[in-house]
């Protein structure tokens, strides 16, 4: 379902990087996570976010964020080059905690 970038409540905490984009996170003030991805649509190119789950840890949220960065595009890969890419996804994500 596709929200107005606008719903999210002001006393969640956003966690935006450029390195997750076009996901982000956010945590509740009742604890709870939720990634959501950027989605632009229409033929105004309106802005919107989309759900994409309710991880119980900010380290399942990265996981998931990562789960989509890698799968996103509907490509084709043999097994080399899909863990190559799992790789560079883990590592993008990785290296803004070093």
């Amino acid at each position: 379902m596709l929200r107005n970038p606008n719903s999210i409540p002001e006393t969640d905490t956003v966690i935006k990087d450029p390195v997750l984009d076009p996901f982000f996170i956010t945590r509740s003030q009742t604890g709870g996570y939720t990634v959501f991805e950027q989605v632009v649509k229409g033929d105004n190119d309106t802005k919107y976010i989309k759900s994409l789950g309710y991880p119980s840890n900010f380290g399942s949220a990265l996981q998931m964020v990562a789960r989509e960065k890698l799968n996103e595009g509907g490509k084709v890969y043999d097994l080399k080059s899909y863990v190559e890419r799992w790789e560079s996804v883990k590592n993008s994500l990785t290296s803004v905690l070093q």
